[in-house]
C-alpha cells in the first residue's frame, strides 16, 4: 500500500480523498469505513437542538432520526430524547452527512444508526433501532433505495 499526498494551492478548500485499487478487497473496505467514520466525527459539528429553554449541542452521530411532528416543527430524535430544530427538512437534508436520507415525505433517517429493517407486503418498510423502542416508517417509493444504503453502510464488502 502506498499513500500520495498532493499539495496544490490551486485546490478548492475542501480535502479530496481517492482510494485506488485493482479491485474491492476487505483492506479497501476496511480503509473506506475508516475515512468514513473518521470524516463523520471530525467534520459533522454538532446540531443546535432545544428542548424547552435550553439549548443543546447534539453530535450527529447521537441522531437516530429528523420528522416533522403534526404541528409543523422539526424534530431530531435520539435513543433517549426528543429535541427540535429551527431547521426545515429539506435544509437538513441539504446540510447532512450523507448517511441521512429521506425515506418519506416527513422523515430523514440516519441510516448508520439502523439496526433492523422490515418489509412490509404493501411495499412500505418499518426501521429499528439498537437501545430504544423508537421506529420509523419508510414509504414504498424510498424503501428500495434505502435498503441498498443500509447494506452498503452495514456491509460494504458485498
Amino acid at each position: 500500500m502506498k499513500l500520495h499526498i498532493e499539495i496544490d494551492p490551486a485546490f478548492p478548500e475542501e480535502i479530496e480523498i481517492t482510494l485506488r485499487c485493482q479491485r474491492r478487497t476487505e483492506e479497501s473496505a476496511r480503509l473506506e469505513r475508516l475515512l468514513e467514520n473518521a470524516m463523520q466525527n471530525e467534520y459533522s459539528p454538532p446540531l443546535l437542538l432545544t428542548l424547552g429553554d435550553t439549548e443543546y449541542y447534539i453530535p450527529q452521530r447521537s441522531i437516530l432520526f429528523f420528522e416533522t411532528d403534526g404541528q409543523g416543527r422539526v424534530t431530531a430524535h435520539t435513543a433517549k430524547n426528543i429535541y427540535y430544530t429551527a431547521s426545515r427538512l429539506f435544509e437538513l437534508e441539504s446540510t447532512l452527512p450523507s448517511h441521512f436520507m429521506r425515506v418519506s415525505k416527513s422523515c430523514i433517517l440516519n441510516t448508520a444508526a439502523v439496526t433492523a429493517l422490515t418489509h412490509s407486503i404493501t411495499g412500505s418498510g418499518e426501521v429499528m433501532f439498537g437501545g430504544t423502542e423508537k421506529k420509523v416508517y419508510i414509504s414504498r417509493a424510498y424503501f428500495k433505495v434505502v435498503k441498498e444504503k443500509i447494506h452498503r453502510i452495514h456491509f460494504p464488502n458485498q
